[in-house]
């Protein structure tokens, strides 16, 4: 039973550790939003306290001090996994979120490492221990655990903090034209509407000609494979990410209704997914979609909480929506046409 106990704790403990230098990993190279944009539990300020002691938890359960008082600190860390991991399961989520931006369906980290884990601990319990010294632990072998534990929980936050990369986030882009509200879509069998008529913003007459100098394209267009596809006419881009579980449901109703608005005949609005990276061969957008189908730059670190959808005319910029929503493709129409 001992040996049975040290094999399981000293897993237990390994994994958690290795979870917590993934997730230590992921920090340093993916947006991870605030508490104020995304909630308390799977935010940057969260994060910062969450890596430190999960890694000094894993490295104390490894280590055997305190054997009691380890194994009841790991049985409830397991026993608290299993209800954060279902619960991430039941709302569709892609991935489990421990193991950093390797990302694992939450069903598989919930029947094969967490509840297994947990009835693992039951079973294997340390028998004859006492919950608190004495017996004190050998002061080489309680250095030997202190050292590393706090040494990373003392560091981690800084460390994190000082090497964040700069994201680059969504600016308070003006509008660079004010389009008017077009009628609304026609069915087939009704009489077709001309094509809505794009009003640009006032802008100051050009020295030259007095001409009104062309709309400034969408800046972001630079960083878009697909850029000369979304010059022209009414463009909605939805940029998602490959493993977001709102992209999830929400691309299938954009495909759909652009297949609609297909088999109409219809030419007012083109929609385009756009990958943020990093990028998965696997994703939400289907492969016969009648969309655009393109990729965020790469080489740009990209604060974005997907899905981000922002809506263009002529390539410049009209508007977008709160970042982590999108709208109903249905009334997308009437909100990027509607007045100020």
């Amino acid at each position: 039973m001992k040996l049975g106990n040290r094999i399981v704790m000293t897993l237990a403990g390994l994994l958690l550790a290795a979870a917590a230098l993934l997730k230590f990993h992921e920090v340093l190279t993916v947006y991870i939003p605030s508490w104020r944009e995304h909630g308390i539990w799977e935010s940057y300020e969260f994060f910062l306290f969450q890596i430190p002691l999960e890694f000094a938890l894993g490295v104390w359960i490894v280590s055997g001090v305190f054997r009691k008082a380890s194994w009841l600190a790991a049985t409830g860390v397991y026993f608290a996994f299993i209800f954060v991991t279902l619960t991430k399961a039941l709302t569709g989520a892609e991935s489990c979120g421990c193991f950093g931006r390797i990302h694992v369906n939450p069903w598989y980290t919930l029947t094969l490492i967490d509840i297994p884990f947990f009835v693992l601990l039951l079973i294997f319990r340390p028998k004859g221990e006492k919950l608190l010294p004495p017996p004190w632990p050998h002061p080489l072998h309680a250095l030997a655990t202190a050292v590393p534990a706090i040494g990373f929980m003392a560091i981690a936050a800084p460390v994190l903090v000082a090497l964040r990369p700069e994201f680059k986030k969504p600016e308070q882009w003006s509008p660079v034209a004010k389009p008017v509200k077009p009628v609304p879509i026609q069915k087939p069998s009704e009489e077709p509407t001309p094509p809505p008529q794009i009003q640009p913003a006032p802008a100051e007459p050009s020295k030259a000609d007095g001409e009104q100098p062309a709309a400034t394209p969408w800046p972001w267009l630079q960083y878009i494979d697909i850029a000369d596809q979304l010059k022209n006419g009414v463009a909605v881009i939805l940029m998602y990410h490959h493993d977001c579980p709102t992209c999830a449901q929400m691309v299938p109703l954009y495909d759909e209704y652009a297949k609609k608005m297909a088999q109409q005949g219809e030419t007012l609005m083109t929609i385009a997914f756009v990958a943020i990276p990093p990028y998965s061969e696997s994703g939400p957008v289907p492969a016969d979609t009648p969309c655009l189908k393109g990729r965020l730059s790469d080489k740009q670190k990209w604060a974005i909480m997907s899905p981000y959808v922002v809506a263009l005319v002529d390539g410049g910029f009209v508007k977008d929506w709160p970042q982590g929503t999108a709208p109903q493709p249905e009334t997308l129409l009437d909100e990027i046409f509607e007045h100020p």
